[in-house]
């Protein structure tokens, strides 16, 4: 179950850290307005709505592999012992009662940003599954009165829920938010540089 959140969660991330990054170069350039400018537009909002379908999918409480059945993994009696045999398992090999006190603390930091999750606005979103996660669009968004900031909150959180469960099973440090960083930073850099050469005349589409 953890590689499949991993992985999904890294496409939320990919996805939300293009969209910042396209959406700060807008803001930087906002003089150099033209087609350019409205091409990154469009495509910003794509990646928003992709960053809230992955985002949705991994929070989804009635898929069998989504961070409400880890939460739910997490509260069954052994749950710390079979992490921790996970974790002892993974390269380097290493003592169960040396695994444990990773797991523990990895293990609280996951509930610690569970709970934090605003369930509230994530609930707005159920009405997504109703008419195919897949075909939503921004009007859909609106509707269910989604604030970009609240999918920003909920993206951060499964970047965190991601990091610290890969951590508890495999040991392995791979967190999201890295990927959400890179992609803003190449996003921002080729938008704002495509933008301002196309508003400059020195490309021509």
């Amino acid at each position: 179950m953890a590689p499949e959140l991993n992985a999904w969660t890294e496409m939320a991330a990919r996805a939300y850290g293009a969209y910042a990054g396209i959406n700060d170069a807008i803001k930087k350039a906002r003089a150099a307005d033209g087609s350019v400018a409205h091409h990154a537009s469009e495509i910003r909002q794509q990646m928003i709505m992709m960053a809230l379908i992955r985002s949705f999918a991994v929070m989804d409480r009635d898929a069998r592999v989504s961070f409400q059945s880890v939460y739910r993994f997490l509260h069954t009696p052994n749950a710390l012992n079979e992490l921790a045999e996970s974790y002892a398992k993974s390269e380097p090999a290493s003592s169960v009662d040396s695994a444990l006190a990773t797991c523990a603390a990895a293990k609280t930091k996951f509930l610690v940003a569970y709970r934090a999750i605003n369930f509230k606005s994530l609930g707005r979103m159920q009405s997504f599954r109703n008419s195919g996660i897949a075909h939503i669009t921004m009007p859909d968004i609106e509707k269910a009165r989604v604030t970009y900031t609240e999918i920003e909150k909920l993206v951060l959180s499964c970047c965190e829920l991601a990091g610290q469960l890969t951590l508890m099973v495999s040991g392995r440090n791979d967190w999201p938010k890295e990927h959400l960083d890179d992609a803003f930073d190449v996003a921002y850099a080729f938008w704002l540089e495509a933008i301002t050469a196309h508003s400059e005349g020195r490309i021509a589409l």
